[in-house]
């Protein structure tokens, strides 16, 4: 059904690349058709309605404390594994090869993929953060890929980046419940005179890439309409698994690496 959808390439140009080394983020317009994206969206619907799949609420706490402004980040992980649709999506290799190109790595693994949705405002905000923090590599170098599939602003939720902060080491991880420091709280004086926030309003279709250690947030999705992405994060050559060093999370028990080893798992396929 989706044997023709996903496989095209899409370019990554010089001045690209060298943009996402320089500032830790990139953006790359109609990289999805108009058909593919139809056809993700209606996949997250129906798996948000059928309720498969690991799921869970990012901003649980701030939902609980103010249930009547439904601040929720409905965040759906491994949708290719209940899903042809985003199977066929992930395992197609466009996004895949973007990222290889990117890396300059000669293969291309998956740690998962993600669903993100916002509700209708206002939804919670997404606190400025870094994701290597969350993941189980030794080394930084992991990207991810945020797939827009609805039209996204800042009002709707659109990423924010800062750019250059892959170069500023990494921090600790930060609370999505707004509990605890914020990742400003770390910063020196001369990481604060440098903190300049740049949104990417995205068309759906289209989609940046950003580098594990890159600050990014996303506003509250404050309009009548909802806002779904479709997140890929890739593994490059070179990262090793850090075990205990870091968090648990909900991949761990699918890891096969002894730490220091490359990092491997049941569900860390190769894509490219």
């Amino acid at each position: 059904m989706h044997e023709n959808l996903f496989r095209g390439e899409y370019p990554v140009l010089d001045e690209q690349l060298a943009f996402f080394k320089e500032n830790g983020y990139v953006r790359f317009d109609n990289v999805l058709n108009y058909e593919e994206v139809t056809v993700l969206r209606d996949a997250m619907d129906n798996l948000r309605n059928e309720r498969k799949g690991l799921m869970r609420d990012l901003a649980a706490e701030a939902a609980e404390a103010n249930p009547e402004k439904r601040e929720r980040i409905l965040q759906m992980l491994n949708l290719w594994e209940n899903s042809p649709a985003v199977h066929a999506y992930v395992f197609g290799g466009r996004t895949a090869r973007m990222a290889k190109r990117l890396t300059g790595s000669p293969t291309i693994r998956l740690y998962h993929d993600q669903a993100l949705i916002k509700e209708p405002g206002p939804s919670a905000a997404s606190p400025w953060h870094q994701d290597q923090p969350y993941w189980p590599s030794k080394e930084p170098g992991m990207i991810s890929c945020w797939m827009a599939l609805d039209n996204v602003t800042i009002e709707r939720g659109c990423m924010q980046f800062i750019p250059g902060s892959h170069k500023w080491g990494e921090f600790p991880p930060i609370e999505f419940s707004g509990d605890g420091p914020a990742l400003q709280d770390y910063l020196t004086d001369e990481q604060r005179k440098q903190w300049n926030p740049v949104p990417v309003e995205l068309e759906a279709g289209s989609c940046t890439f950003h580098h594990g250690l890159t600050f990014h947030y996303t506003n509250p999705n404050t309009t009548d309409q909802v806002r779904r992405a479709l997140v890929i994060i890739f593994i490059p050559e070179g990262i090793t698994y850090a075990a205990g060093e870091k968090m648990e999370n909900p991949f761990s028990a699918t890891i096969t690496s002894k730490k220091g080893a490359p990092l491997r798992g049941t569900r860390f396929p190769r894509l490219a």
